[in-house]
């Protein structure tokens, strides 16, 4: 079951060095909002907010793109079957999308989800 990566998320209040390091590697400005601060690397973005939520000081956030929500179910049930403790289950978001996420790490998280059409 195929994702491909969609963006790479640093939490954190000061995001200067982030965004120096992106103008340098990417000079793709995305988004720049003053809540968001994301660049184009490709086809994913590499991105820059401030905590919020469940998401602190330093987390990262990785987000996957499934081919469709049924794929994001698919993929939550497989990866239950293996043992993997999965923080939640599927639900469909404000933003229309159908998510679920992972913490594999202290700071990183995975979001795994696809546009609900």
């Amino acid at each position: 079951m195929p994702t491909r990566l969609v963006q790479v998320c640093l939490f954190k209040e000061d995001g200067a060095a982030l965004r120096r390091f992106c103008e340098v590697t990417s000079g793709q400005l995305e988004v720049d909002n003053g809540e968001l601060l994301s660049f184009h690397m490709g086809g994913p973005t590499v991105a820059h907010h401030r905590p919020s939520g469940v998401l602190g000081e330093d987390d990262v956030l990785v987000t996957l793109e499934a081919e469709s929500p049924s794929a994001v179910d698919r993929i939550y049930q497989q990866l239950v079957q293996s043992g993997l403790e999965i923080d939640d289950e599927p639900e469909d978001t404000d933003w229309g999308w159908r998510v679920f996420y992972f913490r594999a790490g202290e700071h990183l998280f995975f979001e795994v989800g696809s546009e609900i059409r």
